[in-house]
């Protein structure tokens, strides 16, 4: 949360490899949805369940949302529903992975 919140208080961002913005936002919140499945898990692979999935989608994208109000304070940038979209798909994607991750491991 605190690389998003630095890097979105940058007028300015460079994105590696010249990735179209999207990515970049479904990239970094698909790792946060992931880390919120492996703490909402207590930190235990083998307890990542479906469940988890929910729960950390929405505090992914409720992060987005306050993210993208931070953004409308810096200069050079603005607030985006599809930037939004971008990051709630994202951590969807990010919070499937975790706990397709958490079931192998208990297989």
């Amino acid at each position: 949360m605190a690389a998003i919140f630095v890097a979105s208080h940058q007028s300015v961002i460079v994105i590696p490899f010249g990735s179209p913005d999207y990515l970049a936002h479904g990239a970094s919140y698909a790792v946060l949805a992931g880390l919120y499945v492996w703490a909402l898990a207590g930190g235990d692979l083998s307890k990542m369940r479906v469940q988890l999935i929910l729960p950390a989608v929405v505090l992914a994208t409720l992060y987005g949302l306050s993210d993208e109000f931070h953004q409308s304070f810096v200069p050079g940038r603005l607030a985006s529903v599809s930037d939004l979209v971008a990051d709630s798909v994202g951590a969807l994607v990010g919070a499937v992975a975790a706990t397709a991750l958490g079931t192998r491991r208990r297989v």
